[in-house]
């Protein structure tokens, strides 16, 4: 852990210095955000999140939420503000248009009991009832695909970024998201819990060579 921890301290330092002094151009923004994320949306990191298969809608609510300081990390902050209305047209239009990186094998599950389930897979069909916390896949969709306008694909993602994600709104340092749901959800599992849906969701996609994106000139 501590190597992993010191390894990704030294690929973030030297970013969030490039990021810092990001120029205001109109050009490069999206090869700028394909340095973490991909240009096809598969982030080069565990911990920074998958763009692929997310609707336009979900990534400029989360962009605008960093622009407005709602939500925080290290390395956004360094540079969110400088982007213009014009780049974050671009990158949404970008990465909401790419063909899926990721291939989903949906299955059906209607005639298979809880009881045969493995505890993350349980949580996403199932929820935890004793908590009041619904099923992830009521508003995720099956196999977490994601449900426009602003429910968010959670198949394919990064299981680490998922569980940051999940503990922070647990800590309330996450706007709660649609019908402000996710902060009494997210307080209503433990941390293994957590991991282990976050672990569910990340292997619902498959990584396929033959989808690629572009950046357009």
């Amino acid at each position: 852990m501590r190597k992993r921890l010191i390894m990704g301290a030294l690929i973030l330092f030297p970013m969030i210095s490039v990021a810092e002094s990001l120029p205001q151009q109109k050009e490069g923004i999206v090869e700028f955000c394909s340095t973490c994320h991909g240009v096809n949306g598969v982030s080069t990191l565990d911990h920074i999140p998958n763009l692929w298969g997310q609707s336009d809608e979900y990534l400029r609510e989360q962009i605008e939420n960093f622009r407005s300081t709602k939500r925080h990390t290290t390395f956004m902050d360094a540079f969110i503000y400088q982007i213009s209305d014009e780049q974050v047209d671009e990158i949404v239009k970008h990465y909401s248009s790419v063909p899926n990186a990721l291939n989903f094998k949906l299955q059906w599950r209607g005639d298979k009991w809880p009881g045969d389930m493995e505890p993350g897979e349980k949580l996403a069909y199932v929820g935890k009832m004793e908590a009041n916390v619904p099923s992830c896949v009521s508003c995720h969709g099956p196999n977490g695909v994601g449900v426009k306008p602003g429910i968010p694909r959670l198949g394919g993602q990064n299981a680490a970024y998922l569980v940051n994600q999940m503990k922070s709104w647990k800590n309330d340092t996450r706007p709660a998201g649609a019908m402000a749901i996710m902060g009494p959800i997210a307080k209503g599992l433990t941390d293994e819990e957590i991991a282990e849906v976050a672990q569910y969701f990340a292997k619902q996609g498959t990584a396929s060579a033959d989808k690629k994106a572009e950046v357009k000139k």
